[in-house]
C-alpha cells in the first residue's frame, strides 16, 4: 500500500521512521528500507520503502508474514493490502500529522 505525506515535514524520512518505531535495514544492493517487528522474532513484521517526493515522502508499506521458504530465494509471504496494512498506514499518517503539529506549536 502506498501513501504520500505532503511536506513540509518536521524531520527527514529516516528520523521520522525511527520515531514511528521502524529500524533501518540496508540491503545487499544498497537499498534502504525500514522494518517494525511485531514480536521478538524476525517475522512477522511491517516492511516499508520510503521515497522523498515533491517535498514530502511516499511510503510503500507491506506486512511480511514469514521469511523465504527456500535458501537463496527472496520471495516470501506478504500482504500489500488489507485491514492490518491499512491500520498501520493510518497509524503512520496520524503520527506524522502529530509530529507536524508539534513542530508548528
Amino acid at each position: 500500500m502506498k501513501s504520500f505525506f505532503a511536506g513540509p515535514l518536521p524531520d527527514n524520512a529516516r528520523n521520522l521512521m525511527r520515531r514511528l518505531g521502524y529500524g533501518e535495514q540496508r540491503k545487499y544492493d544498497g537499498q534502504v528500507s525500514y522494518n517494525r517487528l511485531i514480536s521478538n522474532t524476525p517475522f512477522p513484521k511491517f516492511h516499508a520503502y520510503v521515497e522523498d517526493k515533491d517535498g514530502g515522502i511516499q511510503i510503500n508499506l507491506h506486512f511480511d508474514q514469514k521469511g523465504a521458504t527456500y535458501e537463496g530465494n527472496h520471495a516470501h509471504s506478504c500482504e500489500y493490502e488489507g485491514p492490518l496494512v491499512e491500520r498501520e498506514m493510518a497509524r503512520i499518517g496520524a503520527a506524522i500529522n502529530a509530529f507536524k503539529n508539534q513542530a508548528n506549536a
